[in-house]
């Protein structure tokens, strides 16, 4: 609490009373009473013009009506191209009101319900301004849109001078409003569309192209398929067995050969390798062996030299070389075979040279085609992709799914919404009060100002106090604390100086409280030894405040306790209370209680008017010995009174 504040004028300061006026609750009542005629006035005036203010103000009623913002987004065919819906963003959403504002849906309304030649919307047309441009102005200024929080709900509030007008023209914006967005979701489908059947009919050129070329490419590199197979792949797959034949038969005649050699070559015949059954060599055989049984049963019977003998061994003979004959022609059939067979082998590797010769090229070639056709076939997705799109826009441009509906129309409202009457009267008349609390202030204040000027009343030592401490001396400024602490180290040096023992008690707002000190002592946490500290140099005694959570815990009679025994102790005990005009802690509070004598320190040994009345406040009428110290920066502090 403030050691000092102002006192009231026209009350003067009891000796012996301590005035604490800091807030003066009962001056303050006693103002407010005694001026009770004048704050009475100030509210019914008040709530006199707050009532005139109703009547002339015309009234206003608001209605609304609420749209539903769908989020979810609906689907009419499995690929939608325009987007049904808004999603989960609440941005969006939040942007919708932004749309129900705009010229394009009032501007629908202004032309539907003909405002353009409302009085109430167009009172200020002329000028370059067209009828319909004042109206849309004024029903924006008239429109209110607003969200309801956490939920998709669009309120549209219109307020007029009709109520019926009010509830009109809100559910026309709101049907304006869902008329735009289904409009706008056919007119974006229907451009869309018409973008993707331009795009198509381009698409579908450039498939011609590609096809065109990938044909034109194939007539040139003559490359053809059958079955999906290339010719030229088709043609080295039949080389290829055709040779695998041609090698087994070249290898057949071969061993046929070797055998029939061989044969030959042992044997002078071949007729052991050839099967008898329908061929020459059979029969031949088969003659050789009757000849030579005839011959065995003629020389059996008969003698060599017989007739049929000699005929028979004519005719063995006969068919022997027959034998002969026919292997020689066998083996050279075989031979002929043989060279046949590896002819038709060379030819069919040759082929198959060239074949696979002309596969490298077309490979080649390939290359390019397969570009030409992955072209091509890229162009065919595209195009059948737009093909599907262009489809099912045509089937969207009739089907509009709705991202917005009305939940609520406007109703009549039943009465104004503006002013507020009841809210409007009760603030008019605490308006009243308060102007005239203020105004009964205010007039007391310049009545004191122009009597007599008021005295400050510090908290001081009362007259009639049950307990005084002797030697108790109490300095304080009204200026820079620091001067208050060097008054009263000056004081308490001087006493030392003059043989009396002294002690410096610092309880400043501003002092350090990092060490114990008097409440410590008074809470018996340490002895005086322990807090009291002495300078070496000048042998002064200091005693500090303490730290602040001991000080929180002291009581008046335990800081009365220590004060009496320090005082007991020395001749002299200076107190430093700091800044007179500060908030001060309970030991500060109760020197000034038990205290008669106090010292201000001031400025250059000349004290201004403001300090002269507060050395009167601070003798509160003779009971305290008030001295002035004089401060100056060039100088020592001394005492002066």
């Amino acid at each position: 609490m403030a050691i000092l504040s102002g006192n009231r004028p026209d009350r003067k300061p009891a000796p012996g009373r301590q005035i604490d006026s800091t807030i003066d609750l009962y001056g303050l009542g006693e103002t407010l009473l005694r001026r009770r005629w004048t704050i009475l006035f100030c509210i019914l005036a008040f709530a006199g013009l707050a009532y005139f203010a109703l009547s002339t103000i015309a009234p206003r009623y608001s209605a609304t009506s609420r749209i539903l913002i769908d989020p979810r987004e609906q689907r009419i065919v499995q690929n939608e191209i325009v987007q049904q819906g808004l999603g989960g963003d609440m941005a969006l959403v939040d942007s919708q009101i932004e749309v129900i504002t705009s010229e394009t849906v009032l501007g629908r309304v202004v032309k539907e319900t003909d405002l353009a030649s409302d009085p109430e919307f167009v009172k200020n047309a002329g000028g370059a301004r067209s009828a319909a441009d004042v109206a849309l102005e004024g029903l924006a200024r008239a429109t209110e849109v607003t969200r309801r929080e956490n939920t998709y709900v669009i309120e549209i509030t219109v307020t007029t001078r009709e109520a019926a007008k009010s509830a009109r023209l809100a559910n026309a914006v709101a049907a304006a409003y869902v008329a735009d967005q289904i409009s706008s979701s056919a007119k974006s489908v229907r451009d869309v569309s018409s973008a993707i059947r331009g795009r198509l009919a381009e698409l579908q050129a450039q498939l011609n192209d590609a096809e065109e070329r990938v044909e034109t490419f194939k007539r040139e590199h003559n490359i053809s398929q059958t079955d999906g197979q290339l010719l030229g792949d088709r043609r080295l797959t039949d080389l290829s067995a055709r040779q695998s034949e041609a090698l087994a038969r070249v290898n057949e005649t071969a061993a046929r050969l070797q055998v029939l050699e061989e044969g030959l070559r042992t044997r002078g015949y071949v007729g052991a390798t050839v099967a008898d059954a329908g061929s020459a060599m059979g029969a031949l055989r088969t003659r050789l062996a009757d000849a030579r049984q005839r011959l065995a049963d003629l020389q059996n019977v008969l003698g060599p030299r017989h007739p049929r003998v000699t005929a028979a061994i004519q005719e063995v003979a006969q068919a022997e070389t027959a034998i002969r004959e026919e292997s020689g022609r066998l083996v050279a059939a075989a031979r002929d075979d043989n060279r046949i067979a590896v002819d038709a082998l060379n030819q069919i590797n040759q082929a198959l040279q060239q074949a696979k010769d002309a596969s490298f090229s077309t490979n080649q070639d390939l290359i390019r085609l397969r570009e030409l056709e992955r072209e091509a076939q890229s162009i065919r997705l595209v195009y059948e992709s737009f093909l599907v799109r262009a489809q099912e826009t045509a089937q969207q441009e009739g089907i509009t799914a709705r991202t917005a509906r009305v939940i609520a129309e406007a109703a009549v409202p039943a009465s104004p919404s503006f002013p507020p009457r009841l809210p409007l009267l009760v603030a008019a008349t605490l308006l009243g009060l308060f102007v005239g609390i203020l105004a009964a202030i205010l007039i007391d204040f310049f009545a004191g100002l122009l009597g007599r000027r008021p005295q400050s009343a510090p908290l001081v030592p009362k007259a009639g106090a049950d307990t005084v401490v002797d030697g108790l001396v109490l300095v304080t400024t009204l200026g820079d604390p620091r001067m208050a602490r060097r008054g009263a180290l000056d004081l308490a040096q001087g006493a030392l100086s003059r043989g009396r023992s002294a002690i410096f008690v610092d309880l400043a707002s501003d002092a350090p409280k990092s060490d114990p000190g008097l409440a410590e002592i008074a809470l018996g946490e340490v002895s005086a030894f322990g807090a009291v500290h002495a300078d070496h140099d000048s042998g002064l005694h200091r005693l500090n405040a303490g730290r602040s959570p001991a000080i929180s815990r002291l009581s008046r009679r335990a800081v009365c306790n220590v004060l009496e025994a320090v005082s007991a102790e020395y001749d002299d005990v200076v107190v430093n209370i700091g800044e007179l005009e500060t908030e001060h802690d309970l030991p500060a509070r109760t020197v000034a209680e038990l205290t008669r004598n106090a010292a201000l320190v001031v400025r250059h040994g000349q004290a201004d008017l403001r300090e002269q009345r507060m050395a009167q406040a601070l003798s509160n009428d003779g009971a305290v010995a008030v001295s002035l110290v004089a401060a100056d920066p060039d100088q020592r502090l001394d005492e002066v009174a």
